[in-house]
Formats: structure tokens, C-alpha cells, sequence
């Protein structure tokens, strides 16, 4: 993916980012280098069909530890543990306010 255009439909990520904002994601930064620690991503939710958009936490060489920054509000690796690259579809490069 080139570029997505994705609506953001929680609180997870309040109040950087909020409900009803667009989110232009990309994938090119990462063919440059790794996903890194504080970058903000879309990626696919592990278990359930669905898109998420996280903040890295943590990184090793292949798996990412993805939070929220509203804790209370957001389902992330606390819930269901590190992810793999393979589930990132994109950086978030600008959030277009709703």
C-alpha cells in the first residue's frame, strides 16, 4: 500500500488522534527502515477482522508491542501480546481533523 485513507472510529488513541479523524497512512517510510519505537501505525488487529491504530512501545526484530495512548480506552498488546510486522499496513504521516 502506497497510501490508505482510514477514519479512526474509537478513543484509543486520545487525544493525539479522535474519533471521527482521517488518518493518511503509508507504507513507504518502512521500506527505509524498521518500524521504530513512538511511531504511530494502522495495523491489522491480530484476532478479530479490523483495523487498529497504535503507538509502538516496545520493538525487537520482528514483533512490535502496540499501545494506546488513552490506556482505559484502548485494546492493545496488553490484551493480546506483541504483533508481528506482517500486520502493519502503514505510518500514520497526518491525521486530518473530522
Amino acid at each position: 500500500m502506497l497510501f490508505g485513507l482510514f477514519k479512526v472510529r474509537d478513543r484509543s488513541m486520545l487525544p493525539k488522534i479522535k474519533d471521527g479523524d482521517y488518518l493518511i497512512v503509508s507504507m513507504i517510510p518502512y521500506l527505509f527502515r524498521r518500524p521504530s519505537v513512538n511511531d504511530i501505525i494502522v495495523l491489522r488487529h491480530p484476532k478479530k477482522t479490523i483495523f487498529l491504530v497504535k503507538r509502538i512501545a516496545r520493538a525487537s526484530k520482528k514483533h512490535y508491542y502496540v499501545e494506546g495512548d488513552n490506556r482505559e480506552h484502548s485494546e492493545d498488546s496488553r490484551s493480546f501480546g506483541w504483533v508481528s510486522g506482517g500486520l502493519i499496513l502503514g505510518k500514520v504521516l497526518y491525521v486530518v481533523r473530522a
